[in-house]
C-alpha cells in the first residue's frame, strides 16, 4: 500500500476555470473538522449508477468473503488528515480493504498548505482523476455540476442494508437529478452559543438575543456581551445564511429551470433588510469585528473578551474547556440559532466520501460501502473532533459504543453534561431539516449553492456592518452580482 503526502502548489481560481467550475471552494471551512483536530488559530455522467461509469476495472467475481476481487487494481484515495491518529485510522481501513480485496490502496493525505479540493482539480486537470476522496458537501456539489463525479446509487443501497436508513438530512442533500452523488458520515450545524453565568436570560429568540448582550455588556466587568464579526470567505457565508434561516429567509429559487437569486424580492427582500438590521444592531455589544474568521470565532468566547456567539458547531465550548476556563461547563448552547420568525432551521454542511468519473469506479465504491461499517465510522467520529461533528446515521448515533465513547473522552468529561449534549447533537441537529447548504429548499435541489462563497455576500455584510450603509441601497447591486456567480455556474 502506497503512502503518500503531495503537497503541489495551485492556484485555485486558475485550476477551477480549467473545469468549468465557481472559484469557491464551499464549505471546507466548516466541514474542515477531518483535519483531525479542533484548530485554534451537471450530472457525473448520465449512466445512473452503470457499472464503470466511464472507468475501468470492472470486476465481476468475488472473494470468499463476498467482496469483489480486485486483485492488481490500483485504488488512489485522498483525504485531509493532518493528525497522525487520523491518518492511522485512514491507513488501517485501507489495508484492510486490500487484505480483504487484493486491491491496491495509494492513500494520500492532503495536509496543511493546499486544499483538498485544489489536489483533486490539479489530477483531473492532469488526465489522472483518483478513484476516491473526501469532500464537503459544497466541494462535492462543485465537483458533480462540473460532471466529474460517479454516481454512488448501488453502494448507497448496499450501505443502509447494513446500517439501516441514514438521517433525513442525508437523503435530503445527497440525491440531485435521480442519483445520490456523496456518501456522508458526520454534519456539522450553526448553533449559538453563550455563557449562563452571566445572565438569567436565554438568547433564544432574537428579542432575547439582543436582551442578553444588553444586559452582559453593562456588567462591571471587561466581558462584552456578545460577538459581530465581519468576515469574507466561507465563515461569512455559513454565518449569514444560518441567521437568514431563522427569519424565513431565502436565497434561490426555480424560474424556468434555472436557479434565481431572489433574497432582493419580496417577501425575502423585507426579511434580508431586518436581519442586516439586526446585526447592525448588534454591533453597539460586541467589540470590533473587522477581519475575523474561524478561529476568531472558535475563541472569542474562551478568551473572555464576550458571553455569546455565532459558530458552525460546537467549538466556542471545546476550546473553553481545552484552555481550562473556569466558566467552560457554563458555556451553553441554543438548539440551532436564536430564533426570528422561525426556529425550525439552521445551517450546516456535510462530510463525506464521493467516487470519480474516469477512475476505476468500481472499484471506488467497492470501497466506500467497505469504509462506511459502523465499526469504522464510529471510531472516526471519536477521534475526529469529538462531540463537534455530529453522525450521519442514526445507527452509529444512537449505538450505545458512540455514547459511551463521546463520555469517555476527556472533553466530555471535563465540561460537558448530558443534557448539554442532547440539546447539540439531538434537539439543535433535528433543525438541519432542509437548510443544509440550501441545497434541499428548492425542488428540485439547487446543485450550485456552493456558487454563494463569493464576494457579493460578503460585501452585503461588509457594506452594512463596516461601511455603514443602508441594507436596502446596496441590496439590489449585491443581488445582482450574486445572479452573475449563478449564472456562470450554471453556465
Amino acid at each position: 500500500m502506497a503512502m503518500v503526502e503531495k503537497l503541489r502548489n495551485v492556484t485555485r481560481r486558475r485550476a477551477l476555470k480549467a473545469i468549468g467550475g465557481s472559484a469557491a471552494v464551499g464549505m471546507s471551512g466548516l466541514a474542515g473538522c477531518s483535519s483531525g483536530g479542533d484548530s485554534d488559530s451537471n450530472g457525473g455522467g448520465d449512466d445512473g449508477g452503470s457499472s464503470d461509469g466511464g472507468g475501468g476495472g470492472q470486476t465481476t467475481s468475488n472473494t470468499e468473503n463476498g467482496l469483489p476481487d480486485l486483485s492488481g487494481e490500483d485504488i488512489h484515495f485522498i483525504t485531509v488528515a493532518q493528525v497522525d491518529n487520523i491518518q492511522d485510522l485512514w491507513r488501517g481501513i485501507a489495508s484492510d480493504f486490500e487484505d480483504a480485496t487484493g486491491a491496491n490502496m495509494e492513500v494520500e493525505f492532503v495536509t496543511t498548505g493546499v486544499s483538498s479540493l485544489d489536489r483533486i482539480v490539479q489530477l483531473i486537470q492532469a488526465g489522472d482523476p483518483p478513484e476516491v476522496s473526501i469532500q464537503s458537501f459544497g466541494e462535492a456539489m462543485i465537483l458533480r455540476n462540473r460532471g466529474v463525479l460517479a454516481p454512488l446509487d448501488d453502494a448507497y443501497d448496499q450501505v443502509i442494508e447494513t446500517l439501516g436508513e441514514p438521517t433525513d438530512v442525508v437523503q435530503n442533500i445527497i440525491e440531485v437529478e435521480g442519483n445520490r452523488w456523496m456518501l456522508p458520515f458526520f454534519h456539522n450545524i450553526s448553533t449559538f452559543t453563550y455563557r449562563s453565568d452571566l445572565s438569567d436570560v436565554v438568547p433564544d429568540t432574537w428579542e432575547k438575543a439582543n436582551e442578553y448582550a444588553r444586559e452582559v455588556d453593562a456588567l462591571d466587568n471587561d466581558v462584552r456581551g456578545t460577538y459581530v464579526p465581519i468576515m469574507t470567505g466561507s465563515p461569512s457565508t455559513v454565518r449569514f445564511l444560518s441567521w437568514l434561516w431563522t427569519n424565513d429567509g431565502s436565497i434561490t429559487e426555480w424560474q424556468d429551470d434555472r436557479v434565481q437569486i431572489n433574497f432582493h424580492e419580496e417577501p425575502y427582500r423585507e426579511r434580508t433588510i431586518e436581519l442586516l438590521n439586526h446585526l447592525a444592531e448588534r454591533q453597539q455589544w460586541s467589540p470590533a469585528g473587522e477581519d475575523s474568521g474561524w478561529a476568531t470565532t472558535q475563541n472569542i468566547i474562551q478568551s473572555g473578551q464576550v458571553a455569546s456567539t455565532w459558530y458552525a458547531g460546537i467549538r466556542t465550548k471545546n476550546a473553553a474547556i481545552r484552555n481550562g476556563r473556569d466558566f467552560a461547563q457554563d458555556i451553553e448552547i441554543v438548539p440551532g440559532m436564536p430564533a426570528g420568525r422561525g426556529d425550525d432551521a439552521a445551517e450546516g454542511s456535510a462530510e463525506g466520501f464521493v467516487a470519480y468519473q474516469g477512475g476505476n469506479t468500481e472499484a471506488a465504491k467497492a470501497f466506500i460501502q467497505y469504509a462506511t461499517n459502523q465499526e469504522f465510522l464510529t471510531d472516526l467520529l471519536l477521534e475526529l473532533s469529538p462531540v463537534q461533528n455530529i453522525p450521519s446515521w442514526p445507527t452509529i448515533k444512537q449505538s450505545d459504543r458512540y455514547l459511551e465513547g463521546i463520555r469517555s473522552t476527556d472533553i466530555y468529561q471535563s465540561g460537558w453534561t448530558d443534557e448539554q449534549f442532547s440539546v447539540y447533537q439531538d434537539e439543535a441537529f433535528s433543525k438541519l431539516t432542509h437548510k443544509t447548504m440550501e441545497g434541499g429548499t428548492t425542488e428540485p435541489p439547487n446543485p450550485y449553492t456552493s456558487a454563494y462563497y463569493s464576494e457579493p455576500i460578503w460585501n452585503l455584510e461588509s457594506d452594512v456592518l463596516l461601511r455603514g450603509e443602508d441594507p436596502a441601497d446596496v441590496i439590489d447591486q449585491r443581488a445582482e452580482e450574486l445572479q452573475q456567480v449563478v449564472d456562470d455556474a450554471q453556465a
